[in-house]
């Protein structure tokens, strides 16, 4: 499955405005400082690309803009319920992003990678039967499987090493949590690579056809550090090919175009 980079940066530029318009309520934000947010994440980011966002976010009533006597475009927010639901997402994909960061820095020690769910009664179908799969780091399936897999989806996954793979299972504790004396239990690694079917999503706004695992919900099949990383990667390049032809090409014997 190939990933649409240009996808992935509208969708992240959506919700650091969210984020920032959410923080902001109940006085509102102007656009200038928007501009500023997103260009800490996306150090080109343009005035137009912002509106254009911001466009797109109050065409769908998430948000709603104004200008005032000052001649200033302001942006406020409506559906705090809404908002919420899309902060808690855009909290948790930043961390899933910074997780893939020190799993990539920590494979070397432990290059396994297990997905745990809450095992309660509100894990979704499929992600139950993902509970305890171990797979290396590397292994595609890490690619449109990174947590969270949907709305409000509580799974994660840890890092694991060698000698841990080894022994074959983890001593889980229910209830630890809430009883301190809760017994242990033992439950093996599942290592084999699940067969995951894809089904087919039709978005009801634009009618682009996308072909989504199951138990994924649209939008989430894909790894954000991955992303993160390719998306910088990216930004290098081009920065490299409009520089100096001497400077970009110290720049990429010194390994600064590998983005990472």
């Amino acid at each position: 499955m190939s990933l649409d980079y240009s996808k992935i940066r509208r969708e992240a530029i959506r919700w650091h405005l969210l984020s920032a318009v959410n923080l902001s309520r109940p006085a509102g934000i102007y656009t200038e400082p928007l501009l500023e947010i997103v260009r800490a994440v996306y150090p080109d980011a343009t005035h137009q690309e912002v509106r254009v966002n911001l466009d797109y976010l109050e065409e769908r009533e998430m948000v709603r803009i104004t200008k005032d006597p000052m001649d200033r475009w302001s942006v406020t927010t409506f559906d705090p319920a809404r908002l919420r639901l899309i902060y808690d997402t855009n909290t948790r994909q930043a961390y899933a992003t910074g997780l893939w960061e020190r799993v990539e820095r920590a494979k070397r020690t432990h290059p396994y990678l297990r997905y745990i769910t809450r095992r309660d009664g509100r894990v979704r179908h499929e992600h139950a039967q993902w509970d305890n799969l171990v797979l290396p780091v590397d292994h595609p399936f890490w690619k449109t499987h990174w947590p969270p897999n949907g709305w409000r989806c509580r799974c994660r996954v840890m890092s694991m090493s060698q000698a841990e793979y080894d022994r074959g299972y983890s001593i889980e504790r229910q209830g630890a949590e809430r009883d301190a004396s809760a017994q242990g239990v033992y439950k093996r690694f599942n290592t084999q690579e699940p067969v995951v079917p894809v089904r087919e999503y039709v978005n009801p706004r634009t009618g682009e056809v996308l072909h989504v695992p199951e138990g994924i919900d649209p939008g989430f099949a894909y790894n954000p550090g991955q992303a993160r990383q390719q998306a910088m990667r990216q930004q290098i390049q081009s920065k490299l090919a409009a520089a100096v032809p001497a400077l970009g090409q110290a720049a990429r014997e010194a390994g600064l175009n590998k983005g990472e």
